[in-house]
C-alpha cells in the first residue's frame, strides 16, 4: 500500500491530500502539522480581527472531515529526514514512514533578533491573530500610538488595522521604498503618500534595536513612544531537516517544473516551494494563497502518475486603505531586463520585460489592469506578436513602450 506522508497542514498540503484522496482511494495519506488546528485560511485572519468574520468561519476543515477522508492529521514537528530509509523523525520521537513524501510546511516566522521581541506582533498564525484582536478590542480609537516594521503584504494588513482604530502610527523601513522587490521609487512614493494621508508616518532607512512596550530605540539613535509594535518581515523556508537531508534548498525547498525535488519520491509545494516556473522560465520562489492551493492539487496529480509541468500564472492582492496592491507573474524588479511604467497620477502599473516577454506586473490601485496582464503573461508571446494581437485592453504595451 501506499503511504503519502504530507508535511505540513495548511493550504499546500491539505489541499493535496484532499486531491490524493480523490485519486487514490486505498492508499494511507498522513499530514504533519506543527499547529493544533484543522486547515485554517490565513487570508481570513484579518477580517476575523476587525470582527467581519467570526473566528469558526476562518476555518476551512472540520476535525470530523479529515476522519470522514480517511486521512490521518497528526500534531508533530519535524526533527528530521531519513530519504534512505524514507522516514521522518519527529520532535516526540515519533517515526514515520512514506512511499512519497510531500514538503508544504509554508514557513517560519521571521522574528527580531533583539530582547523585547516578546512584546512584538506578528499575524502568521491563528494564535496571532488572536492576540492581536485581544490588544486591538481592548483599547479605544484614538487612544494610542502604533510602531510598525516592514514594507510588504504583512505589514500592510497591520497599517490598515491601526488606521481604522485612528492611531497615530510610525512605520519603520530599512530601506527606500515599499514592496523592494516588485515598487519601483515612483510606485512607492504614491503609496507612502496614501498611508500619510491615514495618520501613518514614514521612516526610511531606519532598524528598531529595542522595545520595552512602552518606547521603542532605533538603531540610528532615535526613540519612540509607542503602545504597540507589530512586525511583517517575512517567512523562512530553509528549513534545516531538509537541507540536512540532501534535500536542496535555495531560498526554499528547490523543485523542478514537476514540484519534485533532487531526491527521488519527496516533492514540495506551497510557500516553501522554490520552483522551475514555466511560464516566467525561472526558478520562483512564491508564497500566496492561490499558489500553494494549486500547487497542491497539482501535486498529487505527479505524485500519482500524472506528470505534467505546473504552470500558472500566479498573482497576489491586497486592499488597503481604499486601494488595491497586486503582484502578478514575476514581478521582480532584480530579474527585469526592462520594465515599462503607466503613471494614472492616483496609481501605477509596472511591466517587466525579460526576453522580449511580458513575465510579471506590479499594479497600484489600477486592479483592472489584473486580468489582461496575467492572459498576457500567460500567452508568452513576444512582445512585437503582442502588439500586432492587441485590440481592447485596458492595458496596451503600444501606448506605453
Amino acid at each position: 500500500m501506499t503511504h503519502y506522508l504530507i508535511i505540513g497542514g495548511g493550504i499546500a498540503g491539505t489541499t493535496a491530500a484532499e486531491q490524493l484522496r480523490k485519486l487514490d482511494s486505498t492508499s494511507e495519506i498522513t499530514i504533519l502539522s506543527n499547529e493544533n488546528h484543522p486547515l485554517y485560511s490565513r487570508v481570513l485572519l484579518p477580517h476575523y480581527i476587525t470582527g467581519k468574520t467570526p473566528r469558526e468561519r476562518v476555518f476551512l476543515k472540520k476535525p470530523e472531515w479529515y476522519l470522514d477522508q480517511n486521512i490521518h492529521l497528526a500534531i508533530q514537528e519535524v526533527q528530521s529526514i531519513n530519504v534512505y530509509a524514507k522516514t521522518v523523525l519527529t520532535a516526540s520521537g515519533a517515526v514515520y514512514s512514506y512511499s512519497k513524501l510531500l514538503i508544504a510546511g509554508g514557513g517560519i516566522t521571521r522574528h527580531l533578533p533583539w530582547n523585547g521581541e516578546e512584546r512584538v506582533y506578528h499575524l502568521q498564525t491563528i494564535e496571532d491573530a488572536d492576540r492581536t484582536k485581544d490588544f486591538l478590542d481592548q483599547h479605544a480609537p484614538n487612544s494610542l500610538k502604533a510602531g510598525l516594521i516592514g514594507g510588504g503584504f504583512i505589514a500592510m494588513e497591520f497599517a490598515e488595522l491601526f488606521a481604522n482604530k485612528h492611531w497615530d502610527t510610525h512605520l519603520f523601513l530599512r530601506g527606500e521604498t515599499f514592496f523592494s522587490q516588485t515598487f519601483d521609487q515612483a510606485s512607492s512614493d504614491l503609496l507612502e503618500e496614501h498611508l500619510a494621508s491615514h495618520n501613518i508616518t514614514v521612516h526610511k532607512h531606519t532598524s528598531l534595536a529595542s522595545y520595552d512596550g512602552k518606547m521603542a530605540k532605533t538603531v540610528e539613535g532615535g526613540a519612540f513612544a509607542i503602545d504597540i509594535l507589530a512586525a511583517g518581515v517575512g517567512i523562512s523556508s530553509q528549513f534545516s531537516w531538509a537541507s540536512d537531508a540532501g534535500i536542496q534548498v535555495g531560498t526554499g525547498v528547490r523543485t523542478n517544473e514537476f514540484l519534485e525535488t533532487n531526491i527521488p519520491d519527496v516533492y514540495a509545494v506551497g510557500d516553501c516551494a522554490e520552483y522551475r516556473d514555466m511560464v516566467v522560465d525561472r526558478q520562483i520562489h512564491i508564497g500566496n494563497w492561490m499558489n500553494a492551493q494549486m500547487q497542491g492539487r497539482h501535486v498529487a496529480l505527479v505524485m500519482t502518475g500524472d506528470r505534467k509541468p505546473y504552470e500558472l500564472v500566479t498573482s497576489y492582492a491586497t486592499h488597503v486603505l481604499g486601494i488595491d496592491i497586486v503582484a502578478v507573474g514575476d514581478a521582480s524588479i532584480a530579474y527585469a531586463e526592462q520594465i515599462i511604467a503607466r503613471d494614472y497620477g492616483d496609481g501605477r502599473t509596472l511591466l517587466f520585460i525579460r526576453s522580449d516577454r511580458l513575465v510579471g506586473a506590479s499594479v497600484l490601485k489600477h486592479n483592472t489592469d489584473r486580468a489582461p496582464i496575467t492572459a498576457m503573461i500567460k500567452s508568452k508571446q513576444s512582445l512585437i506578436e503582442l502588439y500586432q494581437s492587441l485590440t481592447d485592453v485596458t492595458i496596451d504595451l503600444r501606448e506605453i513602450h
